[in-house]
């Protein structure tokens, strides 16, 4: 913009901090206090929780989430960053004897992967804005790109026209200033390449007139994402955080079919229409020739399309959208969310045909496996299901109630778990209807890193019971 250099003269290209900054001379009584804002960018680590001289201060916090600032006492202190992991929780990062001034707001950034995985303190800006401005800090907190040109401008100016405002590399720092809080474009491109990695789109930051705030570049983590950014940014405030996406990242969809009778009912498989003002046509033909236990796109797939709310319209192949067997209430999907849709239940009787749609999570954790359970069999009513260690319980173990008690308990149709966090290793799955076991999967391996999603589904038109099974979906 053409008053960029007014608003940026004063931003300072800070060097990688390689460790906290250590402050000399400080001395504290029970009265002082500081406060301290930490904000996980690690892109494949756990949740944490952050001590203080051996007392939990910060709890469950997760990828790109700041805690916001939390006072704690000034003076020599103990900091701590344990890993939440199954089994037992670890210490990743730990740094004795961190000395916080009375009155000081320190913020501590957890970058880089898992493997290498460091402390980096970021500064927020030196500046005070007035009521309308904003007062800006950057951090590069992304290990998936390396030096980058940063250009904020107005909304759609052509950054051919402009030199970029700054520059930096994985843990560099700048503090842009005070700059009016009105509409900006943030976009980010290789270093002297006016090639577009990362486009906010236009930014309103009138609603944070007389604030600061520290802008984190951080790492995109599911496929959806990744398509269109290797970064996001995180906006971080004293007390809250937003996440700003490239313009471009659209809704992943991925499609499950286990209603057994569905293919009765219409003649053989069916087509799925969309209808949405988000759509360039609507309503549009979204899956064609889907028949039971089909996943569209795939197991570990998902289709872009943009954000917007959704209705479904499920008809006969070959038929119209007027044919429709099924119309869906409006679902809402989110930019960047990846979501699992499972076409489950009965067209001809109930538990009524209807779609359960699920959110993912996807993100790679590479201290765990993590499983999300679906009850898509309404013919098995009530099951319990078992998730044990493989070979260490016998299918008859398990309905002689020798396993122990069962991961779910009286797990109903229709019923989507939260994800569950399990040791990476092999397990055997088993869900039991009425004292049989209905499924039995053995041997199966939860790899670390993994998200997976288990559907249990019955047989098709009601057959033979021994043929329920399970669909196994991953990231």
């Amino acid at each position: 913009m053409n008053n960029r250099k007014t608003y940026y003269r004063s931003a300072v290209l800070a060097s990688a901090l390689t460790g906290f900054i250590m402050l000399s001379g400080c001395t504290s009584d029970d009265t002082d206090t500081a406060q301290l804002r930490v904000i996980h960018a690690s892109p494949d680590a756990p949740a944490v929780n952050v001590q203080i001289d051996a007392m939990t201060e910060i709890s469950n916090l997760d990828y790109a989430a700041s805690s916001g600032y939390q006072q704690i006492f000034a003076g020599q202190r103990n900091v701590t960053v344990e890993a939440i992991i199954p089994g037992g929780n670890a210490d990743v990062i730990s740094v004795p004897g961190f000395s916080f001034g009375k009155d000081g707001r320190y913020t501590i950034i957890a970058v880089n992967n898992t493997s290498n995985i460091e402390p980096l303190v970021a500064s927020e800006s030196a500046a005070t804005p007035a009521s309308n401005e904003v007062a800006i800090a950057v951090v590069h907190a992304s290990p998936a790109a390396a030096n980058v040109d940063v250009y904020v401008t107005a909304p759609g100016v052509d950054i051919n026209t402009v030199n970029a405002d700054f520059s930096f590399d994985f843990k560099g720092q700048v503090d842009a200033g005070a700059i009016p809080a009105g509409s900006y474009q943030i976009r980010v491109t290789a270093p002297g390449n006016k090639t577009v990695v990362f486009d906010s789109g236009p930014v309103d930051l009138s609603p944070f007139a007389g604030q600061k705030l520290l802008l984190a570049a951080i790492s995109t983590t599911s496929s959806i994402n990744q398509a269109t950014s290797p970064i996001k940014l995180l906006v971080s405030t004293d007390s809250a955080d937003l996440t700003l996406l490239d313009t471009d990242t659209n809704v992943g969809a991925r499609v499950v079919h286990v209603s057994p009778d569905a293919g009765t009912a219409a003649g053989g498989p069916v087509e799925v229409f969309a209808s949405s003002t988000a759509l360039t046509t609507s309503p549009t033909e979204l899956i064609d020739a889907f028949s039971y236990t089909d996943i569209v796109p795939g197991i570990n797939t998902f289709v872009g399309v943009p954000a917007g709310d959704y209705i479904f319209d499920v008809a006969p192949d070959t038929d119209t959208i007027g044919d429709s067997v099924y119309t869906s209430p409006s679902l809402s999907l989110s930019q960047g969310v990846e979501y699992t849709v499972v076409a489950a239940g009965y067209v001809l009787t109930t538990p009524a045909f209807g779609l359960l749609a699920t959110e993912d999570n996807n993100r790679s954790v590479v201290t765990q496996a993590s499983v999300k359970v679906i009850h898509a069999a309404p013919a098995a009513g009530a099951v319990d299901v078992y998730v044990t260690a493989a070979g260490e319980f016998s299918s008859a173990d398990v309905e002689n109630g020798l396993a122990g008690d069962p991961l779910l308990d009286d797990f109903t149709f229709g019923t989507i778990t939260d994800y569950v966090a399990v040791a990476p290793g092999n397990y055997d799955i088993r869900v039991v209807a009425g004292g049989t076991t209905a499924i039995n999967v053995e041997n199966f391996n939860l790899a670390a890193g993994s998200v997976s999603t288990v559907i249990a589904r019955e047989p098709i038109d009601s057959g033979l019971p021994d043929d329920f099974n399970v669909i196994l979906l991953t990231n």
